[in-house]
């Protein structure tokens, strides 16, 4: 972990400052320990859990501030680690909302097959194969069967948390890497 501190503040330092407003000294190491502590606490907390995913609050705020900056003359894989942090953190206060909790409130007081159903992320088992089935069956129906979950919360929460939820979903997902949707007939349909 040392060591992955020591090369992103030296890219850090390395900026080019005509492009961008870089981090530098302790503000840079402190951004750096925020997004640390959040891939740390990633592994911990579960994003449907209010007191366990609140955990990350404090971290994911403090990182949302120092994040653009830190990008700022650094290589395209660190790049890559910082939008994933600062996308995780967004999903995590999306969850957190109270839009999606009203949402969810009304999703499960409806009880469908399609919520009931649906598993996007299916818990690893100790068959490998079976893991992977699993998990290509759930790309599949990332969204529910048909896409069904675009139906029920539309309906049931409007069109803007159906986009919201599925920005944070696809989110997750390149941050999980659990499904390439090129794979599974293409993300024309994911993405529109």
């Amino acid at each position: 972990m040392y060591i992955f501190v020591l090369s992103l503040i030296s890219f850090v330092f390395a900026a080019n400052p005509n492009k961008c407003s870089s981090l530098s000294g302790p503000k840079a190491y402190r951004c750096i320990q925020h997004l640390n502590e959040i891939r740390e606490l990633a592994y911990s907390i579960d994003i449907y859990d209010k007191e366990s995913s609140s955990k990350i609050n404090k971290p994911c705020a403090e990182f949302q501030k120092c994040s653009e900056p830190l990008k700022c003359g650094v290589e395209d894989g660190v790049v890559k680690v910082i939008d994933k942090m600062a996308a995780y953190c967004d999903a995590v206060i999306f969850h957190q909302s109270k839009e999606f909790d009203d949402c969810d409130e009304k999703l499960t007081e409806k009880n469908s097959t399609c919520v009931q159903e649906w598993d996007p992320f299916p818990d690893p088992v100790p068959d490998t194969k079976k893991t992977e089935e699993t998990q290509k069956e759930a790309c599949q129906n990332f969204f529910g069967k048909d896409m069904c979950l675009e139906k029920e919360i539309t309906e049931y929460c409007g069109a803007d948390m159906w986009r919201d939820f599925k920005k944070h979903y696809l989110a997750l997902n390149k941050i999980n890497e659990a499904c390439d949707f090129n794979e599974y007939g293409g993300t024309k349909a994911m993405e529109d």
